[in-house]
């Protein structure tokens, strides 16, 4: 597996080179990769935003039931997308109603 992700690399490269971590920390060092926690799954993950991936695409993580909880960079293994989305919400919304 190469150590690098390029342009180069392909769709199956880059499942291979995240599929290989075992542990959400191995998994968040490589480029790319996010953790699935409920299936102990290190999955490809080249969105942008990448806590927002599951609203992008549907199949994420390999369970429906932990989609929300996908681990990304740089967020780490503590903190799941559906708890960032719910913090940027709340803050957002204090911030709009204190305005107001």
């Amino acid at each position: 597996l190469r150590d690098n992700f390029t342009s180069d690399e392909s769709r199956r490269d880059h499942i291979l080179r995240c599929w290989f971590h075992q542990s959400c920390d191995s998994c968040l060092d490589v480029p790319d990769c996010s953790w699935c926690p409920f299936t102990w799954s290190c999955v490809p993950n080249s969105h942008h935003i990448q806590f927002l991936a599951p609203a992008h695409e549907e199949q994420v993580c390999p369970a429906a039931s932990e989609q929300w909880e996908l681990r990304t960079q740089p967020l780490g293994c503590s903190v799941s997308s559906f708890t960032t989305v719910t913090a940027i919400a709340s803050i957002g919304g204090t911030l709009l109603f204190t305005i107001l």
